[in-house]
Formats: structure tokens, C-alpha cells, sequence
């Protein structure tokens, strides 16, 4: 059954619409309630982009002032090490066990001489390689030879 006329209703049905288009009403405030705060929040958006340029553009402004001119010709001068000469122990006309231990440079003697292989002179591959040893002063860095 059609109504044509809303007097002709029944009173739930006019409660119920009542009802309903309080509904509708709210729901259309809240909805002008989340578009003022969406068209706030638009605008605020819109000036911190263009903050965000401004700064952008100041600090590639920065950056080509802060950069010093660099000369192509120009190398930076780096001192020269200074050489060390591999110099052997003195040669004593004494029993060669006594201070077999004598550091070149500084004159350490004892356990502050260390004895290491020197990986650059292999002396046999077989039946294992075995090295060369080098000696290391501990005192000064001092590496000589025998």
C-alpha cells in the first residue's frame, strides 16, 4: 500500500521518520563539522609547502656560498717519509750467543727484541714453508735482520 498522503500514516511509522530525519540532520552537521576541519587542515598543508620551499631555496643558496673554489692545478703537499736504513748488529769478536739480542736503533737488548717470520723470504716449501725470521724491536719499531 502506497501513501500519498503523510497524514495518512500510521503514528510508529511518523516516529520512525521522525526519527530518522533527526538522524540525517546530525549526520549532515557532523559532515560540515569534518569538511571545516579538512579545509583548515588543506590550508595549513598549502603554507608549510611553501615554507618548505622557501627553506629549501635558502639552503641551496647555502650550500653554493659555503663551498670553496677548488683549484684543479693545485695538489696538497704531502711530506716525503722519512727512510730508515736497515742497519745489521755490530760484529763482535766475542762468543755470538752473548747479546745476540741488540736492537740497531735504540740499543734494547733482551726480551724486548721480538723474532717474527719474514714472509717475503721463504727459505723451503716442503716438508711446510718456512721463513726467514726478522727480528722487531718493541721499544722503537725498529725491524732489522741478521
Amino acid at each position: 500500500m502506497v501513501f500519498n498522503d503523510m497524514d495518512d500514516l500510521k503514528p510508529e511509522y511518523k516516529e520512525l521518520i521522525d526519527k530518522l530525519s533527526d538522524q540525517i540532520n546530525d549526520l549532515f552537521s557532523i559532515l560540515h563539522y569534518y569538511q571545516g576541519i579538512i579545509a583548515e587542515k588543506e590550508i595549513k598543508i598549502a603554507q608549510l609547502s611553501k615554507e618548505n620551499s622557501i627553506l629549501k631555496s635558502q639552503i641551496r643558496d647555502l650550500s653554493q656560498i659555503s663551498k670553496p673554489p677548488t683549484f684543479p692545478s693545485q695538489k696538497p703537499y704531502i711530506p716525503p717519509a722519512p727512510k730508515r736504513q736497515v742497519v745489521s748488529p755490530p760484529i763482535s769478536s766475542e762468543d755470538p750467543r752473548i747479546n745476540k739480542r741488540v736492537c740497531p736503533e735504540c740499543g734494547a737488548t733482551g726480551f724486548a727484541i721480538r723474532e717474527i717470520d719474514d714472509k717475503s723470504k721463504i727459505l723451503t716449501y716442503t716438508p711446510r714453508r718456512i721463513y726467514a725470521k726478522k727480528k722487531t724491536c718493541t721499544k722503537c719499531n725498529f725491524e732489522f735482520s741478521n
